[in-house]
């Protein structure tokens, strides 16, 4: 039995690595290229997609040649997981990742692909938690079966595509995640899923000597979306202690990384005011690399993180304890948190998030000139509080009711969120006029602006009369604080408005000390 898991791995790892290796010259020939766009894609020059493509094409390889040459392979298809349903829905969800990265499709529209998948993978596939199982505790799902699993693969879908960023990040945690499934499988006696696990590994191995930095091909949307339906699927039928009952335990530790990264991003986004979809560089990799590891280092890193988290989930499964899974993966989220090597900022951003509901809840009389005030440094050096000292002594002098000033500008490695309202006017209140505004440093986008103020009796034009010099003054001095920090000189239309832009914050009003 050994050596039917054994074959597929081989198998899979020298399909991957012939069928990607033919993938580049390809790729390249029809111009299906990632190429730098210097705000989020910031390699030298365009390299190849097709990886995920590659990934698909070695595993169905595998797949059909052990159905071929073993005749015990063949008999497997008819048990265990469905494996029709899967199929078609990883078809599904490669060509919807193959539309997004050739046309970049929008954010909904590729959800709406993911959830058709997921669906087939639900219906054909006949994959489906009805029960939970966590410390001994067994939750019955009932009417929430459906919603609970779309959620599932759904969470895998993307949190594996959001991990995937840097070169042989995907590939590293993707194969430590489909070898622990395969070896769940194999522990629980579920053949075929084992089969199915060892064969992308194999696939997934191939594709990473290709793409370990520097790259010579990605794998693209299509192979990140690819491996986190397979990998969700195989989550459910490995961890199985029962009909339809999920030990929740396990696959939640295999997978600490990419969910961890995502549920990150989704609280840095949400808190901030941002859409889900909208693009940063504070994932995991990007803050690793800006504490000054190598691309290696923080590949090692990862890997060390994932086995050690996959080490207290299969031990979970041996000795039949969820405890195990719980310590090793919180121990991977605690010792990122403590060592302030990833979601320190974000949890800093909760802390402040709920300090301020706190405050507004005992004491909910204040001045309106005291206000709600949170500000909080999520990535970079640059002296940002600087510009919201001076912004909100301008709000607090013009009466303003809002200001928040985000600012976001992924090619600069800067994330800065601040936001202040007066209690003196509610937020409801129907003469309140709000303007967002971009901030750009020589048409490059930094962030942007966004206030309200009541309308009062002034008219549209003298409210703007208001407004337009604090934006300008804004733009300047946040191009001048970024050409300090890179100490590249100031360009020429900020040099010659200097002094304008520190005239413009000196109007008669006493700075107020930040509160975030």
């Amino acid at each position: 039995m050994m050596t039917l898991y054994v074959a597929p791995l081989l198998g899979g790892l020298l399909a991957g690595l012939i069928i990607t290796r033919l993938m580049i010259p390809l790729a390249r020939w029809t111009g299906w290229l990632d190429y730098p766009d210097c705000q989020r894609k910031l390699q030298q020059q365009a390299v190849p997609f097709g990886g995920g493509v590659a990934v698909y094409l070695a595993t169905l390889v595998t797949l059909a040649c052990l159905n071929w040459s073993e005749p015990v392979v063949a008999g497997l298809w008819s048990s265990g997981l469905p494996a029709g349903g899967l199929l078609v829905a990883a078809t599904l969800v490669l060509l919807v990742g193959v539309v997004d990265d050739r046309f970049n499709l929008r954010a909904r529209h590729k959800l709406y692909g993911q959830i058709v998948a997921v669906l087939i993978v639900i219906g054909a596939g006949g994959c489906c938690i009805d029960r939970i199982s966590l410390f001994g505790w067994t939750i019955d799902l009932g009417i929430l079966a459906v919603p609970v699993t779309v959620l599932w693969l759904l969470a895998c879908i993307n949190a594996l595509n959001l991990i995937d960023g840097m070169d042989g990040l995907l590939g590293t945690v993707g194969s430590i995640a489909l070898a622990s499934f395969g070896i769940l499988a194999v522990l629980s006696q579920h053949h075929l899923a084992a089969l199915i696990a060892f064969s992308m590994l194999g696939a997934v191995l191939g594709f990473l000597w290709w793409n370990l930095p520097p790259a010579r091909i990605y794998m693209g949307d299509a192979g990140s979306m690819l491996i986190g339906l397979v990998v969700g699927a195989l989550a459910i039928q490995t961890s199985l202690k029962g009909p339809a009952t999920v030990a929740l335990g396990a696959p939640l530790a295999i997978l600490v990384l990419p969910m961890f990264d995502t549920m990150a991003a989704v609280i840095r986004r949400k808190l901030t005011g941002r859409g889900l979809a909208a693009a940063d560089r504070g994932h995991l990799h990007h803050v690793l690399l800006r504490h000054g590891l190598t691309a290696p280092r923080v590949l090692i890193l990862a890997a060390v993180l994932a086995v050690l988290a996959a080490g207290g989930a299969l031990a979970s499964i041996a000795f039949q304890n969820d405890l195990y899974a719980f310590v090793s993966g919180a121990g991977v989220i605690v010792a990122l948190v403590a060592g302030k090597l990833f979601g320190y900022a974000e949890w800093k951003l909760v802390q402040k998030r709920l300090a301020a509901a706190a405050q507004a809840l005992l004491q909910p009389v204040q001045s309106p000139a005291a206000g709600q005030e949170l500000a909080v440094h999520l990535q970079g050096a640059a002296r940002w509080d600087l510009l919201w000292q001076e912004l909100l002594v301008a709000a607090q002098r013009l009466q303003l009711h809002s200001l928040c000033l985000d600012v976001n500008a992924p090619a600069l490695h800067e994330n800065y969120y601040a936001c202040w309202y007066s209690t003196g006017i509610g937020s409801d209140a129907p003469d309140l006029w709000r303007i967002e505004v971009p901030l750009l440093l020589e048409q490059r986008p930094l962030g942007r602006l966004t206030l309200t103020l009541a309308r009062r009796h002034q008219s549209l034009t003298e409210a703007m009369q208001v407004i337009i010099p604090i934006i300008e003054a804004a733009e300047q001095r946040a191009g001048q604080i970024i050409c300090q920090q890179t100490r590249t000189p100031l360009p020429q239309s900020l040099a010659a408005t200097r002094e304008t832009t520190e005239l413009a914050f000196t109007w008669d009003a006493t700075p107020v000390t930040a509160k975030g």
